[in-house]
């Protein structure tokens, strides 16, 4: 589970419900959790401010993610 899926779950948003609020398809949100893709730094933004937590936490947590698939 990464920073995404972990405080999304902790808020009691779903998928689709995180990706309405920042303006992205329910599969960007699931691609974003499982390290597929990146958010643009736009989107990474906005899911700092609507997660409450850095963008640093969220960038260097799908780094790893990245770098490990």
């Amino acid at each position: 589970m990464n920073i995404i899926e972990e405080k999304r779950i902790k808020l009691g948003f779903t998928q689709k419900q995180l990706a309405d609020k920042i303006g992205v398809d329910r599969a960007t949100v699931g691609k974003w959790e499982l390290g597929i893709s990146i958010p643009r730094v736009e989107k990474l933004l906005m899911l700092a401010k609507i997660l409450n937590c850095s963008i640093e936490d969220i960038y260097s947590c799908q780094r790893q993610k990245q770098n490990t698939v």
